[in-house]
């Protein structure tokens, strides 16, 4: 009897050891909160050009200038979005196709590869894949309805008998920040920074299928860099992204990417080692990186709307969303 209980001890211990370990290798290592600096936005200058003037700060923030209506015009045209551009941009926002309405992602990354960005359209995204894209640095542009509204969206088809999935209203912001309740934007039709809650966000995201564009600079980019020699390496721990150790070893994420061979989407994971420049890095100077002010906090128990009869549209973010 003695012995049948020492075996069912050591194996209890043994399950115990077992469900602390996988647990462990399942844990969330994103950080709770992530904030990128450094995201400068501009006031679309069209009704639908929100996608250009997005794809505009974007780039600029990857260092590639771009001008919103250079863009616009780079763009290709199309009665599918999927697939082009869809109407004029001048005309009123909020329609659907037929009628002016914007573009979706795919071109949007298509034409920031012509300019030299290393851009990708996704569909389907979590709200982890999002999680990840901020902790490693790289602002995200997302498609989202009006100012973060829920809305419904329809199937489409186009006069060539292409489909896609439309919604009134379609919007798009550069996700710069989170923590556990809030998402913060950059919102193409201020071009200021903006707060909304995460679960307005995640409702309005939704509508058109969870999609954005991931970017960053290409490949060839990153290797016109010069670097220096390493002379220290560094362990990556839970809630490091390029951008910010660049700053801490007085160097730039672009220097550190070529130094450790990381390509795009440029992301780091707790446990890796990085070859690092200068001669601290032992002890770097830890520099806090906090976002940008935020100029105003989203209140939706408002139930007005505003519409004033000019092209520009001018919608305040504490408006509601039509039917709603």
């Amino acid at each position: 009897m003695l012995m049948v209980k020492r075996i069912f001890w050591f194996l209890a211990v043994v399950a115990m050891l077992f469900l602390v370990d996988v647990s462990a290798a399942q844990g969330d290592t994103q950080p709770e909160s992530s904030y990128i600096s450094g995201v400068n936005g501009h006031a679309q200058k069209h009704s639908l050009s929100c996608e250009a003037r997005s794809a505009a700060d974007l780039a600029t923030f990857w260092g590639i200038r771009i001008g919103e209506n250079e863009f616009l015009e780079a763009l290709p045209k199309s009665d599918n979005p999927d697939s082009g551009f869809v109407g004029n941009p001048n005309e009123a926002w909020g329609s659907i196709p037929p009628h002016s309405y914007g573009v979706h992602a795919g071109p949007v990354a298509d034409t920031l590869h012509s300019f030299g960005l290393q851009a990708e359209a996704l569909n389907n995204l979590s709200w982890d894949d999002l999680r990840g894209q901020i902790q490693a640095g790289n602002p995200v542009i997302v498609w989202v309805i009006g100012q973060m509204w829920g809305g419904t969206s329809e199937h489409y088809m186009a006069p060539d008998g292409s489909t896609s999935r439309v919604a009134n209203y379609e919007h798009t912001m550069i996700l710069t920040g989170y923590n556990q309740d809030t998402v913060q934007v950059v919102d193409a039709y201020s071009g200021q920074y903006q707060t909304y809650s995460l679960s307005s966000f995640l409702h309005s995201w939704e509508v058109l299928g969870n999609m954005a564009v991931f970017a960053s600079l290409e490949a060839g980019h990153v290797a016109d860099a010069t670097v220096e020699p390493p002379t220290d390496t560094y362990t990556v721990q839970p809630g490091d992204y390029l951008i910010e150790l660049s700053k801490r070893f007085g160097t730039s994420w672009v220097e550190l990417a070529q130094l450790n061979q990381i390509g795009y989407p440029f992301v780091i994971h707790p446990g890796q080692v990085l070859q690092v420049p200068g001669s601290d890095a032992h002890e770097p100077a830890v520099e806090v990186v906090q976002p940008e002010p935020v100029q105003k906090t989203v209140n939706y128990n408002l139930n007005c709307i505003i519409r004033l009869p000019i092209v520009q549209r001018l919608v305040t973010p504490s408006m509601l969303p039509p039917n709603d």
